[in-house]
C-alpha cells in the first residue's frame, strides 16, 4: 500500500501521532472514568456495574504498559522513516488496553472464572494436569473474547461516546491472537500491529506478576526469563517483531 494511501486513511488531526506525552497522567485519568461503580444498558434496561478495583488492577498496569510502547513505537518512526507510527492515537490505545478483558466480568464467562478461583492449578498432579488446565484456559479466553465488545456495547449505550470507536471493541475481540492470525489475509484486520501492542503488554504483565486474577499462571518470572519468552514467541508468529525489538530496548531497557 502507497504512503499516499496510507496518508489518506489515518486521520488528519495534527496530534494524531503523538511522540510527546505524559503515560502515567493520562492512565490514572482514563482509570479515575471506569474504575467504581459504572451506568450500563444490559438488554435495553439500565443497570450499574463495577469495574476495575483500584487496590489491585492488572488491566490499569496493562494501559500503561500499552501507552508506552505506544509511545516509544511513534518517538521511533519520527526520525526513522523505516519504521511505521501506530494508526490509533495513544489514548484510544491506552483506554483499549483497559477495557480489553473486560468480558472477563460478562455473566457467560463468570462459571468459568469461578472454576478458575476454586482450582488450585499450580499445585495440580498427573500425567493430564496440564491438559485439563489448558481446557479450562481456552475455554475462559475465548468466551471472554467473544463477550467484551458486548460489554463495551453495554457502557457506550449507557452514554460512552468515546467508545464509538471500533478500534477498541476490536482489542477486546482480537487481544487473544497472535500477531499472524491478525494480519493475515483471511481473517485479519487493519490494526494488528496495534492491538499487538496491547497483546505484548498484557502478556508481560501476566508473565511477570502474580495476584487474584493472575491465579493461573503456573509460575511468576523474572523481568531476563519473560523478555525470553516474549522472543521465543516471535518466532510461533505471535509478535510483531519490530514492536517487540522496540518494547525490549526502548520501554524494558529504560
Amino acid at each position: 500500500m502507497s504512503d499516499s494511501v496510507l496518508r489518506r486513511r489515518r486521520s488528519d488531526r495534527p496530534d494524531f501521532v503523538q511522540t510527546n506525552l505524559d503515560v502515567d497522567r493520562l492512565a490514572e485519568e482514563i482509570i479515575g472514568r471506569y474504575a467504581g461503580e459504572q451506568r450500563i444498558i444490559v438488554d435495553g434496561m439500565p443497570s450499574v456495574a463495577t469495574f476495575f478495583q483500584p487496590e489491585y488492577c492488572a488491566d490499569f498496569r496493562v494501559m500503561r504498559l500499552a501507552g508506552q510502547l505506544a509511545l516509544a513505537v511513534n518517538q521511533r518512526a519520527a526520525p526513522d522513516e523505516s519504521v511505521e507510527p501506530l494508526r490509533v492515537p495513544i489514548p484510544d490505545l491506552m483506554l483499549a488496553a483497559l477495557l480489553h478483558d473486560l468480558g472477563k466480568q460478562h455473566e457467560d464467562c463468570a462459571p468459568f472464572i469461578e472454576l478458575l478461583r476454586q482450582t488450585n492449578l499450580r499445585s495440580s498432579e498427573g500425567p493430564h494436569a496440564r491438559e485439563r488446565q489448558q481446557y479450562l484456559l481456552d475455554i475462559v479466553r475465548d468466551v471472554h473474547c467473544r463477550k467484551g465488545p458486548c460489554m463495551i456495547d453495554r457502557l457506550r449505550d449507557a452514554g460512552r461516546a468515546e467508545l464509538n470507536n471500533p478500534f477498541i471493541a476490536t482489542v477486546a475481540r482480537r487481544h487473544g491472537h497472535d500477531y499472524e492470525i491478525n494480519r493475515s489475509a483471511r481473517q485479519g484486520c487493519w490494526w494488528a500491529r496495534e492491538i499487538n501492542v496491547v497483546t505484548m503488554a498484557d502478556d508481560y504483565d501476566a508473565l511477570t506478576s502474580e495476584g487474584p486474577e493472575r491465579a493461573y499462571k503456573t509460575a511468576r518470572h523474572g523481568a531476563s526469563e519473560a523478555a525470553g519468552l516474549l522472543r521465543a514467541g516471535v518466532g510461533r508468529g505471535r509478535y510483531e517483531p519490530e514492536i517487540l525489538e522496540i518494547f525490549l530496548t526502548d520501554v524494558l531497557g529504560r
